[in-house]
């Protein structure tokens, strides 16, 4: 465990593979959890700064009572990834200095999990120790994602398709994070299973980082 620092660990996975679980598990387990996706529902709602690029970018349809209509805007960005990376490149640097501020406040944590499904690619790359990928089968996440009835298969399959796989991601971060280590974790079981796993994990990634 390094002496000089926190541990900071990069939690990533796919629609549907688990990786909010994961993180609920190990924020049980002692550390503390960053959720990037409520970061940006945080910043959306509270960030006039931030509300006013994405007006300038998108256009007043996007806008509601002065702040980012999420709604609104997924409809512009989840059927066009050039769109969508367009909100990425106004909304990852405020996501980095928020993640920054909140790495920065005390902790009794032996080290924070910064939950992203673009940890890999976004601006908090840089700050990880090491990278979990939360791993499933198509058919188990597509059945996950469709559960609760907010989405239909189809368009769980076309997140999906728009989504970089598991290698993709595992690539990226050992060409940005040389020899930093990378652990995946498998969740096509049960809940047990998996609790056994992120404990084990957990477990490696503060004895080697």
């Amino acid at each position: 465990m390094r002496p000089d620092r926190q541990i900071v660990v990069g939690l990533t996975g796919n629609l549907g593979a688990g990786k909010s679980t994961v993180g609920r598990i190990v924020g049980e387990l002692g550390a503390r959890v960053i959720d990037s996706d409520q970061t940006v529902r945080d910043l959306l709602a509270n960030d006039p700064e931030l509300a006013a690029s994405i007006q300038r970018t998108f256009g007043a349809e996007v806008m509601l009572d002065g702040r980012p209509d999420r709604a609104a805007l997924a409809r512009v960005v989840f059927d066009d990834p050039a769109e969508l990376a367009r909100l990425e490149d106004v909304i990852h640097p405020r996501v980095g200095e928020r993640t920054a501020e909140l790495l920065a406040e005390p902790t009794d944590a032996p080290a924070t999990i910064i939950e992203a499904i673009k940890i890999v690619e976004g601006p908090n790359v840089d700050r990880l120790d090491a990278l979990w990928l939360v791993t499933a089968t198509p058919k188990v996440q597509i059945e996950r994602a469709t559960a609760s009835g907010r989405i239909s298969a189809a368009e769980a399959r076309r997140r999906l398709a728009l989504q970089s796989s598991p290698d993709d991601k595992e690539r990226l971060f050992r060409a940005r994070r040389p020899g930093r280590p990378v652990w995946r974790i498998d969740n096509r079981a049960n809940l047990n299973a998996l609790e056994g796993r992120v404990a084990a994990v957990w477990q490696q990634t503060l004895e080697l980082c």
